[in-house]
């Protein structure tokens, strides 16, 4: 019985060192780093390196305690895919901004939209749009409980409106605006489907 008790409380000694190892500030910059390393060369990220602290990065807003809660990076030249940005890491970020406010070469990020973005728990503002990104897996999705705007417009989505509203509505509870316009959707919004929220998508 006292062996176990030791090894319960080992246990539990790794889980808190875990934990405090994935939020501390300077895991957040080695996420961020990772995704960068899996990008096409971008000059406006030259600034991310751990030659200095990532509170300069270009893009990058943080806390006090220097975690990362915003990541905006309008017409930054990104090429490449979102897959390998999500980082348990990054348990404070609240605003993603990946929009481009001119043309969609500026951002070209391409491939499945990662359902792991639905794991970040203080996820507030999700902005994908204007890329070519395609449908993510609808089954994978966690609940969002703080996501209240999502920006999908001018990508790659296929399917219906109601399939992919349906899937949204279902698993975002706070969400009050959804951005969907200008992508390979069909069909109508269905009468009661979302109701109090604001749906952007094309008249049909």
């Amino acid at each position: 019985m006292e062996l176990q008790h030791k090894l319960l409380l080992v246990s539990i000694c790794l889980l808190l060192c875990t934990a405090v190892a994935i939020s501390r500030p300077e895991g957040e910059a080695e996420a961020l780093l990772r995704w960068r390393s899996t990008l096409l060369e971008s000059s406006s990220l030259s600034s991310w390196s751990l030659c200095q602290s990532h509170l300069l990065w270009f893009g990058v807003s943080c806390d006090a305690a220097g975690h990362v809660t915003s990541l905006r990076l309008p017409g930054a030249g990104i090429n490449g895919k979102l897959d390998a940005f999500y980082s348990p890491a990054f348990q404070n970020l609240t605003r993603l901004g990946l929009r481009t406010t001119t043309s969609l070469s500026s951002n070209s990020l391409t491939g499945a939209i990662p359902y792991q973005l639905s794991k970040l728990p203080r996820l507030a503002v999700l902005n994908l749009a204007n890329n070519h990104l395609t449908n993510p897996e609808y089954g994978k999705l966690s609940p969002m409980s703080s996501l209240k705007s999502l920006s999908l417009a001018n990508n790659d989505l296929d399917g219906t409106f109601l399939w992919l509203i349906l899937n949204c509505t279902g698993r975002l509870q706070q969400l009050r605006f959804l951005y969907l316009h200008n992508n390979n959707l069909t069909g109508g919004v269905p009468e009661g489907v979302g109701d109090g929220i604001w749906i952007g998508v094309p008249f049909i």
